[in-house]
Formats: structure tokens, sequence, C-alpha cells
């Protein structure tokens, strides 16, 4: 779908946009006058096309429309062969989305504007202090968050195959990469906005930032710290408390087996956030470097964290008997378990944690899940060169002046290989309810590979005059779609919203005896909704945003 979008909108420039270039007189395609009265048919026009192309495709491939492998396949090479003939169609389209204002403003990447840190300084630093931008990891997080919208209501309807639902015990389902994208996303986006904070993204800003004191980053004070987790963590812990009340009130279907009887994701985001803000502190006070000569090499010390956690839960999973306690364990304590000492001193405690084990122990595999994905950002998606000539030391020894997409196949291959050595060889079965190391590496590798295809698609179609100049050797990529760039800058507000939807229509509607077509029609408006309410907040909102 990505692919055809860019071939639709490189072979047949807008309408809208030549119309403006006619009436002005000039070939700029930055500045784009449209009527108000013309604006909301070409808008809509362009909605339509844009969900056709990029969202029915992700409803088709989750349902029993598109049987096993042959169905996608034939959708595949269908949007493929449109693509390769979209210089046969029509001379013009709506693509993209007209913009809300009459003018975009381009990334400027020599712009040098001081920070508020850096005037109270009197010193003016060569680069500025923004966000790191990557069209294809905002592309990536759109297509999860909009795959998940898509699963959490048509999983309530026959038309969903049984095999793409979460796991109860191990094995692979569709919808336990949900969860754990939303991690390794998470983490990708720390990466980078340390990076940005910094005012630099090579490795020597980095370290500056970490151990700085004044910036928040490592070196900050307890108090600053908790004022970070406390923004960080406050809103997903309501969050979650609100969506265990509605569950409980109003009787709503859950499976026990996917976090517990209390638990929810909301509360393993919150852990997780809470418990990164903390580390950051502590690896920022104790150094991130080591010394080699006249050189400094980066310690992944997340990595190494990680590894140090994953290992011993791991064996206490495999060799401790935790996986059977996690699968086949009673949901309250009593005297004959190993936690007996619990029933005597502690004894809601011990209840309350058995009965969310799952979720409670799950934390240390999404933690480790977070900790891989920020060391991966660092190697794959920050710039190998910055503009000073300095190279990006994390990529030491992985191809570290290759293209950003050779860097991500290099690593996916590395973490599928690891992940068959694991199931393979250790024989240790994937499993979403213990979160154990199978699960850790093949969410890794699943979500690494998908942003490597995407950012080989869009370095393959050529550029338009919709493009962002990124730090990476001042090249030209293009803008992410505007469907796909509201949902990925209202992420968490789109997912609140489609989980409010599921469930009045899980409410009003019998999902279960619901036919192919009234699940097809109720799905569609459902995304029609969910994608006109990003764009409706993309709207609201447009004079603050970052590019």
């Amino acid at each position: 779908g990505i692919h055809l979008y860019y071939k639709l909108q490189h072979h047949h420039p807008p309408y809208y946009a030549a119309d403006a270039r006619k009436r002005r007189g000039d070939d700029d395609d930055r500045v784009v006058a449209i009527t108000n009265s013309n604006r909301i048919i070409i808008g809509l026009e362009c909605f339509i096309i844009e969900f056709g192309i990029l969202v029915v495709p992700m409803v088709l491939v989750q349902t029993s429309l598109l049987p096993y492998f042959i169905g996608p396949t034939v959708l595949l090479v269908g949007m493929l062969a449109l693509a390769q003939l979209s210089s046969l169609l029509p001379t013009s389209l709506p693509l993209p989305l007209p913009p809300f204002t009459k003018t975009t403003t381009p990334v400027i990447p020599n712009q040098t504007t001081p920070n508020k840190q850096q005037q109270n300084d009197g010193h003016h630093h060569p680069h500025p202090q923004r966000r790191l931008r990557i069209p294809s990891l905002s592309i990536h997080r759109a297509c999860v968050y909009l795959l998940t919208t898509i699963a959490i209501l048509a999983v309530d309807f026959p038309l969903f195959p049984r095999r793409f639902c979460k796991t109860e015990e191990v094995g692979y389902g569709w919808m336990d990469l949900g969860a754990a994208s939303f991690i390794v996303i998470a983490g990708w986006t720390s990466a980078l906005s340390s990076s940005s904070s910094s005012s630099s993204s090579s490795f020597d800003a980095c370290v500056e930032t970490v151990g700085n004191k004044d910036t928040g980053g490592g070196g900050s004070s307890i108090m600053t710290l908790t004022r970070k987790a406390m923004k960080k963590c406050t809103p997903l812990l309501l969050i979650g408390l609100v969506r265990l009340a509605t569950n409980k009130g109003l009787e709503y279907q859950e499976h026990i087996s996917e976090y517990g009887v209390h638990w929810n994701f909301f509360f393993t985001l919150c852990c997780v956030e809470g418990l990164a803000v903390a580390w950051k502190g502590v690896r920022g006070r104790w150094g991130i470097v080591a010394t080699t000569g006249t050189s400094k090499v980066p310690l992944p010390l997340d990595g190494i964290l990680a590894l140090g956690m994953m290992i011993p839960y791991q064996f206490l999973l495999s060799k401790g008997g935790l996986q059977e306690f996690i699968e086949n364990g009673d949901r309250r304590c009593d005297a004959e378990t190993a936690l007996s000492f619990a029933v005597t001193y502690v004894p809601s405690l011990c209840d309350m944690f058995v009965a969310n084990r799952e979720g409670i122990l799950g934390v240390v595999g999404y933690f480790s899940l977070r900790l891989l994905s920020e060391d991966i950002a660092r190697v794959c998606l920050l710039p190998t060169t910055t503009r000073g000539g300095e190279s990006n030391e994390y990529a030491v020894g992985i191809a570290s002046n290759a293209p950003m997409k050779h860097r991500l196949c290099i690593v996916s291959a590395v973490l599928w290989t690891a992940h068959l050595c694991v199931t393979i060889i250790f024989r240790i079965p994937n499993s979403r309810r213990s979160t154990n190391a199978p699960f850790v590496l093949w969410s890794l590798s699943h979500n690494t590979s998908l942003l490597c295809m995407i950012q080989h698609v869009m370095d393959r179609v050529p550029t338009t005059t919709t493009t962002t100049t990124t730090l990476e050797n001042n090249t030209q990529q293009q803008h992410a779609p505007r469907i796909l760039e509201a949902v990925n800058r209202f992420g968490l507000a789109v997912f609140l919203s489609s989980n409010i939807l599921t469930g009045l229509v899980n409410l009003t509607v019998d999902t279960l005896h619901s036919s192919n077509a009234k699940a097809m029609s109720i799905l569609s408006v459902y995304l029609a909704l969910v994608c006109g309410f990003a764009l409706l907040l993309d709207r609201l909102f447009e004079k603050k945003k970052v590019d």
C-alpha cells in the first residue's frame, strides 16, 4: 500500500496543486492555495483514496476473506502490479491530502537557533535542538496502531481467523505482537529523542546529555527524575484504572490468561516507563563509556542490563518451574505453594500477585524488550555521520558506513538467527504469557524487519514535492501519508478512541453471530471514524506540529 501510494503521488501530481500553480503563475508546490468551497470536497476525495490504498488492505489481511498465504499473496501481487501500471491512470489525483494551512514549512537542516539553556549559558552551539525525523518510523508506528485498532474489534467477529488470536500458552499469534510492538516503538523513539535533545546525533553529544545535570539526563536529581516518571506514568496508570473499572463494571468479556485478573497492558506500560526513567538516572550517574586509547567506545549498557535480566528470568522459567506456574498455577495463594511464607504475612499481596502473575512477571520481559530496542535504534536509526563529519560510534562493527536500510537488514538477520537458535537448539518455545526470551527476540525481529521493508520502499520511490530533509547526508525523503501521519502523531488518542468504539460495538451488536458482510461494514465505518478522529486532531493542533 505504501509503495502504491507514493507511485500514484509521483506519477500524478495533485490537481489542486497544479491549479494553484496556474493561478499564481509559479512552480512552487510547497504553497497550496485551496478555496474554502473545494477544500472539503478535495479532502474527502483524498481521504477515500488513502483509506482504500492504505487501510482497507490492513483489514483484508486480518480476515478469513483472504485464506492463509494465497489471499495475501494475491493482494500483494495485485497492488504491486497496480503500482507499476500507475502511469496509465488518470492524469491527476488528489494526493497527498491538502494541507490544513496555506503554507507548509520545510525542514531547514542548517538552521541554528539556540535553545533556552544555550542562551542562558551565553554560548551558541552549531546544532539546533530539534526532533530527529524518520518518515519510515512514522509509517511503521502508524501501521502498528492501525493494525492493533483493527484486531481489537475484528477478533470479536467470526470473520477473524482464530489462528491470529493471542496464544493461551505457547506458540505464535498475530495479536501477540501488538503489545510488544508498542514497547519496541517506545524504545526506538526514546533513543531518537535523547539524541535530538543532545543538540547532536553524535556519540559525544549523547554522553554529554546523559551526564549533564542541567538537561534532565542521567545526572539529574532524584526530584527531577521523580517528576519525569510521574509525568509519564500517571496518565497510563489512570487509564489502566479506568479500563479495569469499566471492564468489571460492565462485565465485559476478558481473558485472564492475557494479563491476569486485574492487570491490563496500561499497567505494564506504566511500569516499563517508570523503570526506564529510573534506569536512565542510574546509567547517567555510573557513566556510559569505556575509553580505549584516544577513542571512546560506547558500552551498550541497555543491552547488557536486558541480558542480565532475561538470562536468569529465562532460567527460572525453564528450570525453576516458573513457566509451569504461570500457565497452570492457581489464582489464589495456599499453604502448599512455594509462596506459603507470603500467605502468613501478606496474604492480600500474595493473592494479588498470583492472580496477576502474567502481567507482573511480564514486566521483566517487556522492560528488557524496551532496553534492547533503544540500543537497536542507536545502531540502526541514528545517522552514520553528522554534519561535522563525526561517525556514529554505536554502529562500529555493524556496517557503520552503510545506509539505514542495510543496517536494519543486518540487525534483523542477527535477531532472527538468535531467535531460531533459542527455539531450535535450546528448545525453548515462544510464550507471550511469560514474555520469555524467544518472545522478546521474535518481537524485535518482526518489528525490525518491517521497518527495514518500509525504509527500502521509501528509498526506491522517487522524491516529489512532498519531501522532508533528514539529518543523514541531507537526503530527501517522502512525508508520511496524511492519515498515517495523523495516526502516528496522536497514537494514544487513536488507541483510546478505538477501545471506546470497540466497547460500544460489543454492547450494541451481536458480533459472534454477525455475517461477513455485516462485519466488514462495521469495521469499515469503525476505521473511518478512527482515522477521521485522528485527522480532526491533526487539524485542531496543526499550529503546534513540530517538524
